[in-house]
């Protein structure tokens, strides 16, 4: 019987594997990421659609499509607009922020988005060497006495999670909210516009760090939760202390609290639990949904995809699977009202 059986598993998943195949079979899927060409996420974006149509049953060809501007938010509201059909996905960099302030430039809430995948990251946060009285080390920071930190628009995670952390340090700064992208503000840096900013890992290791390193120096990074709920050390940089170890370093060893630290957290987990989004429009086919998902899976298994990726970001790549991430997305929209309230309230003083 129990032969019978298999052989009667291994058929249906041979009908299944057929369908799926002629479903994306001669078809072209447009791939959005809702940032600028050039940057972390387009950089990351293009090695997945490289090699992902491998491991999609009909091998699809998959075309990029950059679209910046808003904080990833046009970007997000056009794959949100999208038919759907199976034929549109978006690699984004979601703006967690703009989601819990209720920003009204966005069309779709992020919670009603299908999930796909997601890949884990921390952000570094990096200053200039010349920036006055002179930054050796990285508690040189606390000797400053203004200067200023570049980041997105006002409602997006970069610019937040960058403030909140300065004013918990107790710094003096001037924030500048006006970039549309993380290599526009790492040009900015360059050129000595502003002095502060903070990036993702493979901003960081795939372009700062190899080319800026005699400018800049790394101050700390702020790494998603354990899940013990400690804040431990990303893998990927296991040498950069977090924002917690540096707060505790410069504040005689006290941790950082308070309803704005909860609030940098509650904007800033769920993105560094999944700094980049494999997305599908609302309401996509459960049949296309399986199957990215599950070619998600596999990438994760190609050995020349892990090189690559890994050739960029000096790490290899974490990945949150379509299950956990929609569970991370689903609890953006449970934050505690009072919580909701300082993130938007904080927000609109920034431009003030």
């Amino acid at each position: 019987m129990i032969p019978k059986l298999m052989l009667a598993v291994a058929g249906l998943l041979a009908l299944v594997q057929g369908a799926q195949a002629q479903f994306y079979k001669g078809k072209t899927i447009t791939m959005i990421i809702n940032y600028p060409a050039g940057g972390p996420s387009d950089i990351e974006g293009r090695i997945v659609a490289q090699h992902l149509p491998a491991h999609i049953p009909g091998n699809p060809t998959i075309v990029i499509k950059n679209v910046g501007g808003a904080g990833g938010v046009i970007g997000a509201n056009q794959l949100g607009e999208a038919p759907p059909n199976g034929e549109s996905i978006g690699f984004f960099t979601l703006d967690m922020v703009a989601q819990i302030v209720g920003n009204p430039s966005i069309r779709v809430s992020y919670p009603d988005f299908v999930l796909i995948a997601g890949v884990e990251n921390p952000l570094v946060v990096y200053m200039r060497r010349d920036t006055p009285p002179g930054i050796k080390v990285a508690t040189d920071i606390m000797k400053t006495n203004g200067f200023k930190a570049l980041s997105l628009n006002v409602q997006n995670s970069n610019t937040m999670n960058l403030a909140f952390m300065l004013d918990l340090l107790g710094v003096k700064f001037q924030p500048v909210p006006a970039y549309r992208g993380l290599k526009e503000v790492e040009t900015a840096i360059m050129q000595n516009l502003g002095q502060l900013a903070n990036t993702s890992l493979p901003g960081w290791t795939g372009s700062i760090e190899p080319t800026m390193s005699d400018i800049v120096i790394p101050l700390w990074q702020l790494a998603a939760r354990g899940k013990d709920g400690g804040t431990p050390r990303s893998k990927a940089l296991p040498n950069l202390p977090t924002f917690e170890e540096f707060y505790a370093t410069v504040h005689d060893g006290k941790n950082p609290s308070g309803i704005m630290y909860e609030a940098l957290r509650a904007e800033a987990d769920p993105q560094l639990a999944m700094f980049r989004t494999a997305l599908m429009p609302p309401k996509s086919p459960a049949e296309a949904v399986a199957v990215m998902r599950s070619a998600f899976i596999e990438l994760w298994r190609d050995a020349d995809f892990i090189r690559d990726y890994s050739n960029v970001v000096k790490s290899e790549p974490i990945l949150v699977t379509g299950e956990e991430g929609q569970q991370i997305l689903a609890a953006v929209g449970k934050i505690r009202p009072q919580i909701r309230t300082f993130i938007t309230d904080y927000s609109n003083r920034l431009v003030q």
